[in-house]
């Protein structure tokens, strides 16, 4: 029995389609790993905004940010480290609430960014109910297994919208 003959630019054909089906399955997998990741860190930012609502920021801080994070406030200079930031926090007069809603995510590796829209809520020196909105960008790294804020940048909005 005769086996057929194999030209070598089949053989050629054949390895190359096969490179290319691995190269775009490592490709899917990093993808989904990388979705996932984003995920994550947009479900952290959110709890983070949730416990800084019911809580206060201070309360929230304490629990999301890392030991040497980095707070740039608007107008203000930057605060270094997280005693003394939460030191700073404990000027917030009682009632003032700030919470907010990222806007979008990505994450390489153990770093990461959230990026979205707050709402500081508190009350004039008449008593009367105030509202200030802006946009804020957090940068997060994961040191080992759970995320922590590296560094806080926040910026006022005219509005709810972030514009």
């Amino acid at each position: 029995m005769r086996h057929p003959e194999v030209s070598v630019n089949t053989v050629r054909t054949f390895f190359l389609i096969m490179l290319l089906v691995g190269l775009l399955a490592g490709c899917q997998g990093r993808n989904n790993v990388n979705a996932a990741a984003i995920q994550s860190l947009m479900r952290v930012d959110n709890a983070f905004s949730t416990l800084s609502a019911k809580q206060g920021f201070a309360a929230a801080f304490r629990q999301y940010a890392a030991d040497d994070a980095l707070l740039l406030p608007e107008n203000g200079a930057a605060l270094r480290g997280k005693a003394t930031i939460e030191q700073s926090l404990q000027g917030i007069p009682a009632g003032t609430t700030l919470s907010w809603t990222p806007q979008s995510a990505d994450v390489s590796g153990a770093l990461g960014y959230t990026w979205g829209i707050y709402a500081l809520t508190g009350a004039d020196a008449a008593g009367q109910k105030t509202v200030t909105y802006g946009k804020y960008l957090s940068i997060w790294k994961k040191p080992s297994g759970d995320w922590k804020l590296a560094v806080m940048m926040v910026n006022q909005s005219p509005g709810p919208a972030g514009g």
